[in-house]
C-alpha cells in the first residue's frame, strides 16, 4: 500500500486557499492537517463555508486526514474554569466533531498546553479531572466514526502535565476507548536522545504520526532525529501515513516545496 503524506495548514499562514490546493496538487501531497483558523480567520466564518470548502476539496481530490487547533481563539482552561465556560467548550467540541465527520475526516487532534495546564494541581487530580472530562465523549465519538488523538507535548514548548508518552499511554488505557488514541508528535524527540523503542512499544495507542522540526521550523535540512525516525518508520507496514507539521509565520512556497519534497525522498 502506498504511504500517504499530508501537510497541516500551519504552514500556510495568509494563503488562500486556492493556493494551497496548487501546493498540494503539484507536489502531489495526499492532503491536509486543517486547522480552520489559519484559512477562515473565524469559527463562525468557518462553520458558514462548509459547504463550499468541501466541495472545493473533493473535486481536487485533496483529502482531510485531521483537524487540529481547535481551541484556538477560545482561552479555556480544563482545571481553572468555570462550569460555564466547560460546557460551552464541550459544546464546542460536539460540533467539531460533526464537522469532521461531514468533511470526510477520522481524527481531531487534541493537543493545546494552555488547555489543560495544571500549574500547581496535584497531577492525580488532574489525571482524574483529564481522564473523566474525554471520557464524556467516548459515545459520539464511536456513533460518527471519529478518533481523538491526544497529544504529548514536551515541556520546553510550555507544557506542564502531560509531556512523556509513558503518562499519555496510562491516560488513554485508563479513558478505554478505541476512538481515543495518541498523536505522536517527533517533537519528542527534540530535546532528548532519539529512542525508537519509546514509539514502538506504544504503538497500539497511536492513531496519528506527525513530523517536526525543532520549534516547527521548515524541512529545508532535516533533523537527524527525524531522519532516523522516518527511516525506522518507512517500511512499517501498520504506518500508512504521516503528517508534516510546521507553523510558519511568514511562509514561501519555496520553503514549503522544498519541506515536502525533502521529506518525500526519505518517506516516500
Amino acid at each position: 500500500m502506498r504511504k500517504k503524506i499530508f501537510i497541516s495548514t500551519l504552514a500556510f499562514n495568509n494563503f488562500k486557499l486556492d493556493k494551497i490546493i496548487q501546493i498540494l496538487k503539484k507536489n502531489k501531497v495526499d492532503g491536509i492537517d486543517l486547522a480552520p483558523l489559519i484559512i477562515f480567520k473565524s469559527w463562525n466564518n468557518f462553520k458558514n463555508n462548509l459547504n463550499k470548502f468541501r466541495t472545493k476539496l473533493e473535486y481536487n481530490n485533496i483529502e482531510i486526514n485531521a483537524l487540529q487547533g481547535i481551541f484556538f481563539k477560545k482561552n479555556i482552561n480544563l482545571f481553572y474554569s468555570s462550569k460555564k465556560k466547560i460546557a460551552n467548550i464541550t459544546k464546542h467540541l460536539n460540533k467539531i466533531i460533526k464537522i469532521t465527520k461531514y468533511l470526510g475526516a477520522k481524527k481531531i487532534i487534541i493537543g493545546s498546553s494552555y488547555f489543560r495546564c495544571k500549574k500547581k494541581l496535584d497531577i492525580v487530580k488532574a489525571d482524574y479531572k483529564f481522564i473523566n472530562y474525554f471520557s464524556k465523549f467516548k459515545k459520539v465519538l464511536k456513533k460518527n466514526g471519529i478518533i481523538f488523538c491526544l497529544e504529548t507535548i514536551p515541556s520546553q514548548y510550555n507544557e506542564d502535565y502531560i509531556y512523556n508518552i509513558s503518562h499519555m499511554t496510562k491516560i488513554i488505557k485508563r479513558i478505554n476507548s478505541k476512538n481515543i488514541k495518541i498523536n505522536f508528535d517527533t517533537s519528542l524527540y527534540h530535546f532528548k536522545k532519539f529512542n525508537f523503542g519509546e514509539f514502538s512499544k506504544n504503538f497500539t495507542n497511536i492513531a496519528n504520526v506527525q513530523i517536526s522540526q525543532k520549534n516547527f521550523l521548515n524541512f529545508n535540512k532535516i533533523s537527524k532525529n527525524n531522519l532516523k525516525f522516518l527511516k525506522k518508520i518507512k517500511y512499517n507496514k501498520q504506518i500508512n501515513s504521516i503528517s508534516i507539521e510546521m507553523i510558519l509565520k511568514t511562509p514561501t512556497v519555496l520553503e514549503i516545496n522544498n519541506s515536502i519534497k525533502n521529506i518525500k525522498q526519505i518517506f516516500g
